[in-house]
């Protein structure tokens, strides 16, 4: 039994106590002795020992469904000379354009006649194809999945239909403020990176029907893999059924996708001598964004990296932004900060959205806040109740089998250390005052930061140091 299952029927016997006693009020709850709450890791299991296809399992039988997830590393970031806005159309392409058998919109209705779920996602690191299914259609799900994945179709009007979107995406991307601001920081902290590059229409445009079929054949089959198998599976069945449906794997991957250490991009930030970015666009709200790289995802800072964002931004109306900045000055429609953990670095981002007559004042607040007389001031109240909020929120980790999969892949691709989830908690728990304060002086001070703000320059002083001005669609200089 889960533990939500678990947490309702503890609730449900409380309520029935309460109602069915004919003791004075009050004196129902005098003997109720609530269970400690039971908690167990899950026990994923991995599947074979080929070094190019990672197969986690992990098995929950309390409904009849059967997820298949594929992952192929076969993104930008592994293979540098591959398009963009290639791999951004790939996927609405391979749904669109169906199979052999069942070529266009017929392979989603006959998929979707079985109550089935397909979804394809891409980002700069991967491809990724989620299948579910219900166990009882089972032979008729296995011929599809094997049909989709080894003789897909990218055909023209799939190819048009998916670019067309894409295209308009592009066109309109620069309407959302927030978002405008966030591509605009990750252009400048991820400078001739990766990361740090944009879509563009005019490489959209050169895009060809052929590209698709090439990339699937000579890239994504040739990608290492990781295969997460969750649901009501015997694990037995399991090699047999991945023999049968899985493309035969061609070529020599990639294993490292491009890295970005934290001195690295430091530098290349200096190197530009920007502390201030302001994207000029005409809009009646600003985004004020401050960012700063911080340390790997297995660093020993992680754990007051997390404590001290939580105070910060991270914790909602309880954080410093929300209760300084909106609460008490009413400037924010939203103010928060999130750290983005990768294997070799992080980005810390600061944000909040204002009013443009009220930029600069939510500006010179922010500056405020992430300085050493924050950091040298939290009590230790303020600390314990952080750490209990993060450590209440750790059982969500495990409430879903597939997302404990993905999770499980993260930690792996970020070389965790094995039992970094049986540790969290208590290392949680040994973050410090002292902690805190050392690395809000290296990682959150405004002195360390590089600010970009997007709307219309005319809200903005003019005389902020290291200032420059660019459009929506300028590179940057």
């Amino acid at each position: 039994m889960n533990i939500i299952k678990k947490l309702i029927i503890s609730a449900f016997v409380f309520l029935f106590s309460f109602v069915a006693s004919d003791a004075a009020p009050g004196d129902f709850i005098k003997d109720v002795k609530v269970p400690a709450l039971e908690f167990h890791f899950p026990e994923i299991k991995e599947i074979g020992q080929d070094p190019n296809t990672r197969i986690l399992y992990l098995e929950n039988s309390e409904f009849p469904i059967k997820t298949l997830e594929i992952t192929f590393y076969s993104g930008p970031s592994f293979y540098n000379k591959t398009s963009f806005e290639l791999v951004e159309i790939f996927p609405e392409a391979w749904k669109k354009g169906g199979t052999i058998s069942h070529p266009g919109e017929s392979f989603a209705e006959v998929w979707e006649s079985y109550g089935s779920k397909l979804r394809v996602d891409s980002d700069l690191d991967t491809v990724t194809v989620t299948f579910s299914w219900l166990s009882r259609y089972d032979r008729e799900s296995k011929a599809l999945i094997s049909e989709f994945l080894k003789q897909p179709i990218f055909g023209k009007e799939a190819f048009e239909i998916a670019r067309l979107q894409l295209g308009e995406q592009v066109k309109r991307r620069n309407d959302n403020i927030v978002g405008l601001a966030f591509r605009k920081a990750n252009e400048l902290v991820y400078q001739g990176k990766v990361k740090g590059k944009s879509l563009s229409l005019p490489a959209l445009e050169q895009l060809k029907e052929e590209d698709l079929e090439e990339y699937y054949k000579n890239q994504l089959l040739s990608s290492r893999r990781s295969i997460l198998v969750s649901g009501k599976w015997s694990q037995d069945e399991i090699p047999q059924f991945l023999g049968d449906i899985l493309p035969k794997f061609v070529g020599s991957p990639v294993m490292e996708s491009q890295g970005s250490s934290p001195e690295e991009l430091n530098k290349n930030l200096k190197s530009k001598e920007i502390k201030n970015l302001i994207v000029d666009k005409a809009n009646t709200q600003n985004v004020v964004l401050f960012l700063g790289v911080g340390p790997a995802h297995n660093d020993k800072d992680f754990y007051a990296v997390q404590v001290l964002n939580y105070l910060v931004g991270g914790g909602g109306f309880t954080s410093y932004f929300m209760s300084k900045i909106r609460s008490d000055k009413g400037l924010a429609y939203s103010s928060s900060s999130h750290p983005v953990f990768e294997k070799d670095h992080s980005v810390i981002y600061f944000f909040t959205q204002t009013k443009s007559q009220s930029t600069m004042e939510v500006y010179n607040l922010m500056g405020e806040i992430l300085g050493d007389s924050t950091f040298s001031n939290i009590s230790e109240e303020e600390l314990k109740n952080a750490k209990e909020a993060i450590l209440n929120k750790f059982i969500f980790l495990f409430t879903d089998s597939v997302e404990i999969l993905r999770n499980e892949v993260r930690f792996r691709e970020h070389k965790m250390p094995k039992d970094y989830l049986k540790n969290y908690r208590d290392k949680i728990q040994e973050v410090s005052l002292a902690d805190l304060r050392r690395v809000g002086k290296i990682y959150f001070r405004r002195d360390k930061l590089t600010a970009v703000i997007s709307g219309p320059k005319s809200s903005v002083a003019s005389d902020l140091p290291g200032q420059k001005t660019i459009g929506p669609e300028d590179p940057i200089p």
